[in-house]
C-alpha cells in the first residue's frame, strides 16, 4: 500500500521537496498544478516555479495563480496589521503557521484567525463592528458559538470563543488554557503551543476534509521546534490536549512522502498506517474539494460513531440548512428531522442511488477505522462547546 500511493504521487511529492528541502529537479505537469491548487499548496512554488520545467503554456497560467494568491497574502496582512482591537490577543494559523517556511509569504491565507481571553471575546467582536467590519456567522458557527466571522475589505475574521474541536472537556480547557495563559504583545504564541494548535487544526478538519496545507504547517513546525530532545516537553502538554497519537503520526507520513527528517520520537507508527492516512488526505483536498457534496455529507454522517452523534451532527445541518429553525429557536430542537428527511429525500433522488450509499458506507467504515487509529478525536460523546463561563458536552 505505501509504495503504491508513492508511486500514484512521486511527482507531487518531489515538487514538494524541491521546495521545501531544495532536493531533486522534478518536472511539473498540469495534474500536480491542479492536484497543488486543489491543495491548497501551489503558492508554494513560487520561489522554483521556473525550475519545474514547465511548458510555456503551464508556467504563464502557474505564475498568474501565484501572484494572485500572493496579493492575497499581502493583502491579509495589511489587515492582520491594522486590526482595532486593543485588548490582549493572539493569532491562530495563517502567519503563525507560516513563521516556519523558508518562504513564509508563499505560504497561501485565507482568513485571519483571533483568540483572546474568554472574558474579551465579546470585547473584540465589538471592537471589529465598531471600525467597519459586518458580521458573517453561519447559522452552525451561531448555534454552537465557537467563532464568529466579520468581514472587511474581502477578508474575513474569525474571532474563537474556544478553539478545539473535541468531544473532551477537559482536552477542549486544556488547550484554551495553554493558548490564553501564553497571549502576549506579539500576538504570537510560544513554539510549543503554537504547534499544538497546529495539530489540533488537524484533527478538526479530519472530517469535514483534510488538506496537504494543514499537514504541512504542522511539517514546518516540526522540522523548525520539534528535534528528539525537545519532545518530551511537548508530550506532556499534548498527553493533556489528547493529541499525542496524531502528532506521532503525521510527522511518520511527513518523514516517509514528503521529505522531513527523521525523528526517533515516531519511528514506530506503522508505515501502512501511514500509507492509509496520505490515501485518504489525497482523496479529499483541502477542505474536502474532491468531493461530491452529497457524498461527503453521507460519509461524514455516516462515520459518526454513535446514534447520539448522529443526531447532533442532524441537528447542527438542520440549523444551518432550516431557515425557520434559524428564525424561531424552539424549532432547533427537532431540526435533525427535518436534516434527516432532506438527506433522505436527496440520497434517493441521485443516480444509483444504492451504489453511492454502498460505497459510501464502506468509505465511512474505512475512514471509522482510520481515525481510530491515528488518534482523532471523535463525536463520541459530543463536542464540546464553552458557554456561560463553562466547558459543556452534549448540551447543543
Amino acid at each position: 500500500m505505501a509504495q503504491d500511493v508513492l508511486q500514484d504521487n512521486q511527482l507531487l511529492f518531489d515538487v514538494i521537496k524541491k521546495v521545501l528541502w531544495d532536493t531533486g529537479s522534478p518536472s511539473a505537469d498540469e495534474a500536480v498544478f491542479q492536484e497543488m491548487k486543489t491543495q491548497a499548496i501551489a503558492l508554494l512554488t513560487g520561489p522554483v516555479l521556473m525550475d519545474l520545467g514547465l511548458s510555456e503554456e503551464l508556467f504563464q497560467a502557474w505564475e498568474k495563480y501565484n501572484i494572485m494568491a500572493l496579493a492575497r497574502y499581502q493583502k491579509c496582512i495589511r489587515a492582520q496589521a491594522a486590526l482595532p482591537i486593543t485588548v490582549p490577543y493572539v493569532i491562530l494559523k495563517g502567519t503563525s503557521a507560516a513563521q516556519y517556511y523558508p518562504y513564509p509569504e508563499y505560504r497561501m491565507l485565507g482568513d485571519i484567525d483571533v483568540m483572546a481571553s474568554h472574558e474579551n471575546y465579546r470585547k473584540v467582536c465589538e471592537m471589529l463592528l465598531l471600525h467597519g467590519y459586518e458580521e458573517h456567522t453561519n447559522a452552525v458557527d451561531q448555534y454552537l458559538d465557537r467563532h464568529r466571522g466579520f468581514t472587511k475589505n474581502g477578508i474575513l475574521i474569525e474571532v474563537h470563543s474556544f478553539y478545539g474541536l473535541r468531544d473532551d472537556k477537559e482536552e477542549v480547557k486544556a488547550l484554551d488554557d495553554f493558548i490564553i495563559d501564553n497571549i502576549s504583545e506579539s500576538h504570537v504564541l510560544p513554539d510549543l503551543i503554537n504547534g499544538l494548535t497546529l495539530i489540533e487544526h488537524i484533527n478538526h478538519h479530519m472530517e469535514s476534509g483534510l488538506g496537504l496545507r494543514q499537514v504541512i504547517d504542522w511539517m514546518m513546525f516540526v522540522h523548525q521546534c520539534l528535534p528528539d530532545d525537545r519532545w518530551p516537553e511537548f508530550e506532556k502538554m499534548a498527553e493533556k490536549t489528547g493529541h499525542v497519537r496524531l502528532a506521532k503520526t503525521v510527522t511518520r507520513m511527513c518523514e516517509i512522502y514528503l521529505g522531513l527528517p527523521e525523528h526517533q520520537w515516531c519511528a514506530q507508527i506503522d508505515d501502512s498506517l501511514c500509507a492509509d492516512f496520505m490515501d485518504y488526505l489525497l482523496s479529499c483536498g483541502n477542505f474536502g474539494r474532491k468531493k461530491e457534496r452529497d457524498s461527503q455529507t453521507s460519509e461524514f454522517l455516516l462515520s459518526t460513531p454513535s446514534l447520539k452523534a448522529k443526531i447532533i451532527t442532524l441537528k447542527q445541518r438542520g440549523v444551518m440548512t432550516w431557515k425557520l429553525a434559524q428564525k424561531y429557536p424552539a424549532l432547533r430542537s427537532v431540526a435533525w428531522l427535518y436534516q434527516a428527511g432532506r438527506y433522505l429525500i436527496k440520497g434517493l433522488f441521485r443516480r444509483n442511488p444504492i451504489k453511492k450509499f454502498k460505497a459510501e458506507f464502506q468509505s465511512s467504515r474505512k475512514s471509522n477505522e482510520l481515525f481510530d487509529a491515528i488518534g482523532v478525536s471523535r463525536e463520541k460523546k459530543g463536542r464540546v462547546t464553552y458557554q456561560n463561563g463553562q466547558y459543556l458536552t452534549n448540551k447543543h
